[in-house]
């Protein structure tokens, strides 16, 4: 497992709001979201979801990628018009053959399964780490 300290955390986070937050902002003209959560039950749910898909495709599910997004601008939810997002996609393993017939593992996206997003956004969703 590779975890990451209060300290480092907040160093990335500040490092984004450094270097993304006003471009970011400034493009949409509004406070951008910098955050987003999801509770354990949610994340354990669609873990469970994504292994049996995957067992019932035939496909050997092997991890999760996190995608940024941005919901569209005339939104269904005018709270999130515009606003970042992240979710997740599920992957597999694809082996390839390298020149000196190596293989090499590499992590693809499976499009067969539904991702996961709609996580709620930090309080104020501009709010940075630690909230």
């Amino acid at each position: 497992m590779k975890k990451i300290t209060k300290e480092e955390a907040k160093e990335l986070n500040q490092n984004f709001v450094k270097t993304r937050a006003k471009a970011i902002d400034s493009a949409i003209g509004k406070k951008d979201a910098i955050s987003c959560w999801f509770s354990i039950e949610e994340l354990k749910e669609y873990i469970d979801f994504v292994e049996q898909e995957g067992k019932a495709k035939g496909i050997a599910v092997n991890g999760l990628r996190i995608y940024f997004g941005a919901y569209a601008k005339n939104e269904k939810d005018p709270s999130k018009s515009n606003l970042s997002t992240v979710f997740f996609i599920p992957t597999q393993s694809k082996i390839s053959a390298l020149k000196n017939e190596l293989e090499a593992s590499l992590n693809m996206d499976i499009t067969e399964i539904d991702g996961l997003n709609d996580g709620q956004y930090g309080n104020p969703p501009s709010a940075v780490y630690p909230q």
